[in-house]
């Protein structure tokens, strides 16, 4: 696999970041249920915020604010 300018490698540290990230607008959101429409926009957002921090973004803050929270 090739890297592009858009991805990044995540190193455990980003990926125990990003996972608390996640689970912390998870339990905001509600979308923590088992239920098909909470696990798809649970995936959609997992997806936007791996997106954001492969660019560089990468406070909490910053995050929240690009991803409309």
């Amino acid at each position: 696999m090739t890297m592009t300018d858009e991805q990044t490698v995540l190193e455990p540290g980003d990926l125990q970041f990003l996972q608390s990230y996640f689970d912390g607008i998870l339990q905001q959101r509600g979308l923590d249920g088992e239920d098909l429409t909470a696990r798809r926009a649970a995936t959609n957002l997992a997806a936007e915020i791996i997106a954001l921090y492969q660019t560089g973004v990468r406070e909490p803050q910053e995050l929240s604010v690009r991803l409309g929270l």
